[in-house]
């Protein structure tokens, strides 16, 4: 079984330091948690809690082990001119 790197960065340093840390909610870190991966933002550029994640656990988890656990890609929905209707 591999291991929870959401949890494992919460035990090193606790839940209000992360959230504090990452100016998030500790609501927001424990969906991250249940998933087992950082948001989607993490991968387009928008945000960098990976980096922040190393820093703050002392590089107990590292910012290329959180990147490895990209969340799966969701299938594209078909526009509406491809959708039939009869």
């Amino acid at each position: 079984m591999s291991t929870n790197l959401i949890t494992l960065a919460i035990e090193s340093v606790g839940l209000g330091v992360l959230a504090a840390g990452l100016q998030v909610s500790g609501q927001a870190i424990r969906k991250w948690e249940c998933v087992g991966h950082l948001p989607r933002t993490e991968w387009t550029g928008e945000t960098d809690y990976s980096s922040a994640i190393q820093r703050l656990t002392g590089g107990k988890v590292s910012r290329d082990a959180l990147l490895a656990c990209r969340p799966p890609r969701r299938k594209p929905q078909p526009s509406t001119s491809e959708v039939s209707h009869g």
